[in-house]
């Protein structure tokens, strides 16, 4: 049978007025994002002596073998640890454990949420926004998105580009007449302002794409939502942010030696 609190077979501390948090061993429970973890195993390997200032960690293709994770969630903790100087990514040679890292400094502070999770949550959220957007837009609105496409295009490869893209898909939000949604991409946009996403979407080659595929895939969008078709909106949204995830997610590995300098290679 069940104990009920007081009773002998229950707690007899209970009784003498002792409250929880007298002597019993709770700890705080530490939340940590996956890419997190990874680079946390990374520090207490150096921290044991495992590896030592100058060695060279194992490509990221093979860490994400020997940790049971994805390659975007290493390459994410290798950006985690670079951002935090714990280790330096040499192109086309690899990434090198540092100095400071052997110093004990092996804290990660300010890095943000996984840049692959907040494309993910935008690609659940952001195509049926545009697709609403596309029935509730008025004229200024549309005026609107218009306006900070033609920033898009005269941005493009610069600091600023970043700001209208994040205000091409705020005013779409704003279209919907719901400031629920508009605050939702609100957040998220905010949390694509971190050194971690940007360092991420130059070393995968995002950065690079603002003046081809980028601006193509925005111009459809903004088609799409100015001819009143909600369908062709919101599947133009899921192209554009599927095109980012995998890039992100895919885009080039620099933190693996040359296979020229590495002999045999092609």
């Amino acid at each position: 049978m069940r104990p009920k609190i007081g009773t002998e077979s229950g707690t007899k501390t209970a009784r003498k007025g002792r409250g929880w948090e007298d002597g019993v061993p709770f700890q705080a429970v530490a939340t940590q994002r996956l890419y997190e973890q990874v680079a946390s195993q990374v520090t207490d390997l150096v921290a044991r002596g495992e590896f030592k200032p100058g060695d060279r960690l194992p490509p990221e293709r093979d860490l994400a073998k020997m940790l049971g994770v994805s390659r975007p969630t290493v390459r994410e903790a290798m950006i985690a640890l670079e951002i935090a100087g714990l280790v330096e990514v040499r192109v086309g040679a690899g990434t090198f454990i540092t100095d400071r890292a052997a110093n004990g400094a092996h804290r990660l502070e300010g890095t943000g949420a996984s840049p692959i999770s907040l494309i993910a949550a935008r690609r659940l959220i952001e195509p049926q926004i545009a697709a609403l957007a596309a029935e509730t837009a008025d004229d200024a609105d549309l005026a609107a998105i218009h306006e900070t496409f033609a920033m898009m295009k005269h941005t493009a490869g610069t600091p600023a580009h970043r700001a209208a893209d994040r205000l091409f898909h705020a005013r779409i939000a704003a279209a919907t007449k719901n400031e629920v949604l508009t605050s939702i991409i609100d957040e998220l946009w905010a949390a694509l302002f971190t050194p971690m996403f940007e360092r991420m979407g130059t070393r995968s080659g995002l950065v690079a794409q603002e003046h081809g595929d980028i601006l193509v895939q925005h111009d459809a969008i903004y088609r799409a939502i100015a001819a009143r078709d909600g369908d062709a909106a919101s599947e133009a949204m899921e192209r554009h942010l599927a095109t980012t995830e995998r890039i992100l997610a895919e885009g080039e590995a620099i933190d693996e030696p040359l296979r020229a300098n590495a002999g045999g290679g092609r």
